[in-house]
């Protein structure tokens, strides 16, 4: 089972269970979230390659948080307190506060698990992690370009404080990445995003992909989050060659679709199972 792990602006509260979708909207239990991006976009991309692939549907433990970090402390307890019940082999954790008090009780959670779930984290999920000294626990991150600066950056504890000399020159991502495996801030596979992307394992760079280079994307909010959404279904489903396939995929989706920078990231997760057609019929 795929256990999805994320807040949502939404009223503050816990929100688990199976994830149902529609076009704009996905529902867990009586209650409807509508697809943009973070959370929302991560699990409607999961949820939408599971469909195609007859999987069982993720499971989520949202939090409803409104920027005050309540609901995203209800959310951790319950992951904490609940996980064992879920029977997961993947877990993302996705958009959240990065409340360190929780990260070490959480990794010791999944830890315990038997057999152990693979973790893919992104967003707040990495922030968290490599916080609390923890990323190197994690089997999968996904930075974008400015992400990788903070993982580089071995003081930094978000985003927002990578040392201004990571910043004043463009530092080859070759170089940033060796540091983020260097200080053990990163997971095993790492998966850069960007105009291009870059898949490393263990501080082995395994595959590039360039082309099809769409710019429109850069400005539609979620198509980010998609490769992580995807990544975790395909990672469930045993996929070999996951990694790349979500990244193919994404850029398969944006061109088939003609996207612009007004494309919505629903409009985005319909195309899935057309691009999922494309991919598998070129394998075979």
């Amino acid at each position: 089972m795929i256990v999805l792990i994320g807040t949502v602006p939404y009223q503050t509260g816990v929100y688990c269970g199976p994830i149902k979708l529609q076009q704009k909207t996905l529902t867990i239990g009586e209650n409807d979230f509508a697809i943009e991006r973070g959370s929302a976009a991560m699990a409607a991309s999961c949820a939408k390659v599971c469909e195609f692939y007859h999987l069982p549907a993720p499971q989520a433990i949202f939090g409803g948080d409104v920027a005050d970090g309540q609901g995203t402390e209800l959310m951790f307890q319950e992951a904490i307190r609940n996980l064992d019940k879920y029977n997961s082999t993947v877990i993302a954790l996705h958009y959240l506060f990065p409340k360190m008090v929780y990260g070490l009780p959480l990794v010791r959670k999944i830890n315990n698990l038997s057999p152990r779930p693979q973790l893919i984290a992104d967003a707040g999920g990495m922030y968290l992690l490599k916080s609390v000294k923890q990323a190197a626990a994690c089997d999968v991150f996904t930075p974008d370009e400015g992400e990788l600066h903070f993982l580089a950056d071995e003081f930094a504890p978000h985003p927002l404080y990578v040392r201004s000399e990571l910043l004043k020159e463009k530092i080859p991502r070759e170089v940033l990445i060796q540091k983020a495996y260097q200080h053990k801030n990163t997971a095993t596979t790492t998966i850069i995003k960007g105009r291009v992307d870059n898949i490393y394992v263990k501080g082995v760079k395994t595959k590039e992909l360039a082309l099809p280079n769409i710019p429109a994307m850069e400005a539609i909010g979620g198509t980010g989050d998609t490769i992580t959404g995807m990544l975790a279904a395909l990672r469930f489903k045993g996929d070999p060659d996951s990694d790349y396939k979500s990244l193919v995929l994404n850029r398969l989706i944006g061109q088939r679709i003609k996207c612009t920078p007004a494309t919505q990231i629903y409009e985005f997760i319909e195309a899935i199972p057309k691009a999922l057609e494309e991919y598998d019929a070129q394998k075979n």
